[in-house]
């Protein structure tokens, strides 16, 4: 018989409104490291604008007219419908998976991957944000300087950059929505501008859909429409980038949000008009060069003039402003997980755009596709990973998967799987000597392999359940009720909180917890 009795917890500090002090804090911050409660949801508008930023890129438009370059119209106009659909039906489950938990990405995966290992969700989101906003910052300076073709360009580099900065740090509680809503008619009229003005002055584009790439038949390994729609499992990052917005929805609008802001209206207009507008004009306008990341740019301002420069400054502010959210969100998660630190969003925003300026010297265009494989590559695989978890793990489906940090194994077996079949995928890319059938779909290699070895871990090592207190089982309702945090003296909803062995189980939040792992915040 033990001489000793095990202490019992002390009992919870519970309140049922919001504590001021994280409002105030999180105004800003939107929750980036923790889950998001109910009281702080968003209108279904206001989310929706928000997100809806991203419909705006130039990106979108260089992807069709690249898939059209390289395999021809019809078979990139499939592969449009084919990903129109694939993207929708998982937008679907991702948008109901984070609106019903109010996780993020990073806290989404904690269970697939570990708590340290999830961290590179944070900085796979954090740096392919980053990169993109080099892309979309570089293609407003590109269109200036078509204008003062005397000045170095890297002057408009600078100009763009700083010009941008202050529209950069609204978040989605604030004023990211007024500012996307504002410009989205003007990105709207200037496209159909560019779409009707290209018609009428260039003869060429009656011909547009005939156009039958420059990889000719005999030099495809599969079918071109397949080819095309790997090219567009490059964007699974949008997966990701749902999950982080979707959270931020009221549980009311849920078939709102799964069908309109995140699902197939949204894909009809971010792939489908966007893709087939940047095929017409590219193959309209400069049908004799290449596709390149500066000819949708190119062929805007050949059919808009001064015009079309508005239509794209428009254009690149909506896209930066979610780009540089997600950055700094994500860089300051990652801080976070892995230093025990937290920094205020506007020195990340800041540090952000120093960032992207000086990876703007590098020439971005020259080594775009590269990097936009190589990060396909990972996202793929982690999509894969979660899609499968959902399948054969459904507890987690309602709720969400555990993801406090003290719950939870450092890193885990799914953790290999997602860096094994990334470098298998990036092999496929870059090895001399794949067979050209691996090669062009190294990324849908890459979702199988994951898939499959995924699976055999569920099945064979499922996460142990922790057995100490859990808070969660103290209260009625955790997701209503808040807890104050022994660490951070804030309280917050109580299904993220938990209890802290080394300090007497005293209850801690999911941020606190996670810097308490790290080596000398203890």
């Amino acid at each position: 018989m033990s001489l000793t009795q095990e202490v019992p917890p002390s009992p919870l500090r519970t309140r049922c409104t919001d504590d001021p002090a994280v409002v105030a804090e999180q105004r800003a911050d939107d929750y980036v490291n923790h889950v998001v409660p109910l009281t702080a949801r968003v209108g279904r508008w206001q989310l929706a604008m928000s997100y809806w930023s991203l419909l705006s890129a130039m990106v979108w438009l260089f992807y069709g007219a690249l898939a059209a370059g390289l395999y021809g119209t019809v078979d990139a106009l499939i592969a449009i419908g084919v990903s129109v659909v694939t993207f929708s039906l998982m937008a679907h489950l991702f948008t109901r998976w984070s609106l019903r938990s109010g996780l993020n990405s990073t806290l989404l995966s904690r269970r697939m991957f570990g708590v340290l290992g999830a961290s590179l969700t944070a900085l796979l989101i954090a740096a392919t944000t980053t990169y993109y906003a080099v892309f979309e910052s570089s293609t407003l300076a590109v269109a200036f300087h078509h204008y003062t073709p005397s000045w170095d360009i890297r002057i408009w580099y600078a100009i763009v950059v700083v010009a941008m900065l202050p529209l950069m740090f609204g978040g989605v509680q604030t004023w990211m929505a007024k500012l996307n809503a504002v410009l989205l008619p003007l990105y709207v009229a200037g496209i159909v501008a560019a779409v009707i003005a290209a018609a009428v002055r260039f003869p060429a584009s009656s011909d547009w859909t005939s156009f039958s790439g420059i990889v000719p038949q005999e030099a495809r390994a599969m079918p071109g429409w397949l080819l095309a729609s790997v090219l567009y499992m490059g964007c699974y990052l949008n997966m990701l980038m749902n999950v982080d917005f979707a959270r931020m929805a009221k549980k009311t609008d849920e078939g709102f949000h799964r069908n309109v802001t995140f699902g197939w209206v949204f894909y009809v207009c971010l792939y489908a008009v966007n893709g087939t507008v940047g095929i017409f004009l590219v193959r309209s306008v400069i049908p004799g060069q290449p596709a390149a990341e500066t000819g949708v740019v190119e062929a805007i301002l050949a059919t808009l003039g001064i015009a079309g420069l508005i239509l794209i400054v428009a254009s690149q502010t909506r896209i930066n402003s979610l780009n540089y959210y997600q950055a700094s969100a994500n860089w300051g998660r990652l801080v976070t997980n892995l230093a025990g630190m937290r920094i205020n969003r506007v020195l990340l925003v800041a540090c952000t755009s120093a960032v992207v300026f000086l990876l703007m010297l590098t020439d971005v265009f020259s080594y775009l596709q590269d990097a936009l494989t190589w990060q396909g590559v990972f996202v793929v695989s982690w999509v894969a990973v979660l899609l499968t978890h959902y399948a054969l793990v459904p507890e987690d489906r309602a709720h969400g998967p555990e993801f406090r940090a003290l719950r939870l194994p450092r890193v885990t077996w799914g953790l290999g799987v997602w860096v094994f079949s990334s470098a298998l995928g990036i092999y496929l890319v870059e090895a001399p000597g794949v067979p050209a059938a691996l090669a062009g779909t190294a990324q849908l290699v890459t979702l199988v392999v994951s898939a499959v070895l995924y699976g055999a871990v569920v099945l064979a090592r499922r996460v142990p359940a922790c057995g100490h207190a859990d808070p969660r089982d103290e209260v009625a309702d955790p997701g209503a009720v808040r807890a104050e945090c022994h660490r951070c003296a804030k309280s917050y909803v109580v299904v993220e909180m938990d209890r802290e062995a080394a300090a007497g189980n005293a209850p801690v939040c999911d941020e606190c917890a996670t810097a308490s792992l790290v080596p000398g915040r203890g």
